[in-house]
């Protein structure tokens, strides 16, 4: 029994040079489609924020062409923030309402519109991380901020042709100051830690002004 256990153990064979080097660019390849893959992903969410985001600009102009003014308008100033917009654009009943919360990947996006407040205030559509704008993106320490600050620069590409957080139509801005139950904002703070969306350290919205 020992003797037939012996033979066995010395006739056994381990892989050759050419196995092995055909196992490790087996792996490799595999390797390489997972990452090419999630950037497959994270390129077809980008193009869905820019989506629903836009969804919003669409129905912002829709309404004006259908009443004369921009929903949360009430006093036809030409500022949203004296009013309920999303009120408006519910009575409104769009056959495809824009979504004022939706989900990518792992993060939750808030979406408000309202005015930057002051003598020179512009309409601005902002997407914010939580409900109240209070909280930062931190894309060098979160994964899931990361992604988000990924979508943004998507979209500030091809609002503005080039990405910048501290500049152009789609940027950064580091306060919001929220209004009628955070249905709109009266107030924002633009600017950025950093022009690079994925090194800003101080974001609380995107913001993209339409007006």
């Amino acid at each position: 029994m020992l003797t037939t256990l012996k033979k066995a153990y010395l006739n056994h064979k381990g892989f050759t040079l050419d196995e092995m080097a055909i196992v490790l660019v087996v792996i490799g390849i595999i390797l390489g489609a997972v990452l090419k893959g999630q950037d497959l992903v994270d390129n077809a969410r980008s193009k869905q924020f820019t989506t629903k985001v836009t969804a919003w600009e669409v129905a912002l102009h829709t309404y004006f062409d259908r009443k004369g003014r921009f929903p949360g308008d009430a006093n036809k100033d030409g500022l949203i923030g004296d009013s309920d917009p999303q009120a408006d654009i519910t009575a409104a009943k769009f056959v495809t309402a824009p979504e004022n919360t939706f989900v990518l990947g792992g993060s939750t996006f808030y979406v408000y519109v309202g005015n930057s407040g002051g003598a020179t205030a512009k309409n601005y559509l902002i997407v914010c991380k939580v409900a109240a704008c209070t909280t930062a993106y931190a894309p060098t320490t979160d994964s899931n901020d990361l992604a988000a600050m990924k979508y943004f620069e998507s979209l500030d590409t091809s609002v503005d042709s080039t990405a910048s957080a501290t500049a152009g139509n789609v940027r950064g801005a580091t306060a919001v100051t929220t209004a009628l139950a955070n249905t709109t904002f009266t107030a924002l703070t633009l600017g950025a830690s950093s022009a690079d969306w994925l090194a800003t350290t101080d974001v609380m919205a995107l913001t993209y002004q339409f007006k």
